[in-house]
């Protein structure tokens, strides 16, 4: 049930993302396209230049690599073994879920815990792994979020040299899953471009690189979700040149107890889903890994804390988009993004 309720969540926000770039189609623009169940979504890789089989393998194979490593729910994988000897002894790992892990821990140290690698605690006690409308009988108590929320805690995650990784209490476990789709989608634009991909959409389950340009020369057309429908309808356009867009929201993972929607993005301050004005957020960044780090982080934070994080970064653009149905957007997409929707206000972020 989990699985095909993901499936069918991502293929509607593939219909937004791709139909959009295919609008303007002809046989020069038509793509060598792969999808596969890999990382507990549906992948989609689109190349439109040098369409070679086997530089597509290439990336699938870069992809269930990472997962082997850096999933929670694969036994043997590097985050299941630190977590399994949490409190007891460091883990040697392999180079890559090292350096995730360290990005994580530095966006968990720039965002003060918004974003913490170590929520795995949380993650598990609430359990949301789907969309589900129907009523759930109970959410957790506050004495086992409060329990949890003491094996929550970022300084706690100890990076040793040679790749060493601990975690310093028992109980305590790393979730990777805020931030390794965007590595992922790093990864599969590196291959990409060793192998002259110069364009290409890569989608990792609303994880979006748009590589490159069109082969027209055109920037790519991606729509951006709205939060408030689930039938993949889009708020709006943004028109891009080799960027990533990341997106989070409040109805991407979700259960409903006594009339509340309880949504997958925990706070690790208070143990339950962040509780803002924001409904949806996307990053629009060079590096996927960072947009998928500040997507959580930011949704967290909320608008004003959040672009006074973002404002320290380079290179990072947002799209906020409110309860009361306003879109704030960064300056710099004045002259990219175009509103669609007219329920919405569009607004240009004054922090």
């Amino acid at each position: 049930m989990r699985k095909k309720n993901i499936i069918l969540l991502i293929l509607v926000i593939n219909i937004v993302i791709l139909s959009i770039t295919a609008c303007t189609s002809s046989k020069n623009q038509e793509s060598l396209t792969r999808t596969e169940f890999l990382m507990d979504t549906v992948i989609t890789l689109k190349v439109f230049d040098n369409k070679d089989e086997k530089v597509m393998d290439k990336a699938i194979d870069r992809l269930k690599e990472i997962e082997n490593r850096m999933s929670v729910t694969i036994d043997s994988s590097d985050v299941n073994l630190i977590n399994q000897n949490a409190g007891i002894k460091p883990i040697k790992v392999n180079d890559d879920t090292y350096f995730v892990i360290e990005k994580a821990k530095y966006f968990a140290e720039i965002s003060k815990g918004a974003y913490d690698p170590t929520i795995g605690p949380l993650v598990e006690l609430w359990d949301i792994t789907g969309s589900d409308e129907k009523e759930r009988e109970s959410i957790p108590t506050e004495e086992e979020i409060n329990k949890m929320k003491t094996l929550v805690d970022y300084n706690d995650l100890i990076l040793m040299e040679d790749n060493l990784v601990y975690l310093n209490r028992k109980g305590m476990k790393i979730d990777l899953g805020g931030i390794v789709k965007g590595y992922a989608a790093d990864e599969v634009k590196r291959i990409f471009l060793e192998n002259d991909v110069n364009s290409a959409i890569i989608d990792l389950g609303g994880n979006i690189y748009a590589l490159g340009d069109k082969p027209s020369g055109e920037a790519w057309k991606i729509g951006i979700q709205d939060p408030f429908t689930v039938t993949g309808n889009y708020i709006g356009i943004l028109n891009t040149i080799d960027s990533s867009i990341v997106t989070s929201g409040d109805y991407e993972r979700y259960f409903v107890h006594k009339g509340e929607r309880y949504h997958h993005i925990i706070d690790a301050k208070t143990g339950y889903p962040a509780k803002n004005e924001i409904s949806g957020i996307s990053i629009i960044s060079n590096k996927s890994i960072d947009g998928d780090a500040l997507s959580t982080a930011l949704f967290v934070m909320g608008i004003e804390e959040g672009t006074k994080l973002v404002n320290s970064l380079e290179d990072i653009n947002t799209i906020f988009i409110t309860k009361e149905k306003e879109v704030i957007i960064s300056k710099k997409l004045e002259s990219q993004f175009t509103l669609s929707n007219d329920n919405l206000k569009l607004k240009t972020n004054p922090f």
